[in-house]
């Protein structure tokens, strides 16, 4: 029994090949958007469906539906309407520190400072959103969120930028 008729021949990549391979696999791979960016539809978030472009948001929004605690590729797994649980929703959000981390048209908020209204209250009140991270950095982060048109969000007082001291 000969060895060699075991063997296929295997012709060597031309360079257009190896070419076009390339190019194959980076649009597969694809550029993806961060949470919280912008998008028109989910191939902007991601060309492989791990991340969903929620249209209802102003401008779209780059994020991960059903999320667990600790999940997210970036920023926090906020639960949404969460009174009573079967009502409950997760979705990746993007974390910041001010509304300037924040594209045009979102605030920068502890979730819970958001109404149900969509609006904001500085003191909370009922709740509808909350992180469900374990992380103690994500879970007491503030998230960019669109509010409703009318809500009014105080920018930041000094004593809030220094701690106070």
């Amino acid at each position: 029994m000969a060895v060699g008729l075991c063997v296929p021949y295997a012709p060597a990549l031309t360079m257009r090949c190896a070419t076009i391979l390339l190019l194959a696999s980076l649009w597969v791979a694809g550029c993806k958007q961060n949470i919280g960016d912008s998008c028109s539809g989910s191939i902007n978030c991601s060309r492989t469906g791990e991340r969903q472009c929620d249209l209802a948001q102003p401008g779209g929004y780059c994020t991960v539906f059903s999320c667990a605690p600790d999940t997210c590729p970036q920023g926090a797994c906020v639960e949404w309407r969460f009174t009573p649980s079967r009502t409950a929703q997760t979705w990746c959000m993007k974390t910041c520190n001010d509304t300037a981390n924040c594209r045009a048209q979102y605030s920068c908020v502890f979730p819970g400072q958001i109404t149900a209204s969509g609006g904001f209250n500085e003191n909370g009140g009922e709740k509808v959103a909350r992180i469900v991270d374990l992380n103690s950095y994500k879970a007491t982060a503030k998230i960019c969120v669109a509010l409703a048109p009318d809500a009014v969000v105080p920018s930041l007082q000094q004593s809030e930028l220094d701690a106070g001291l």
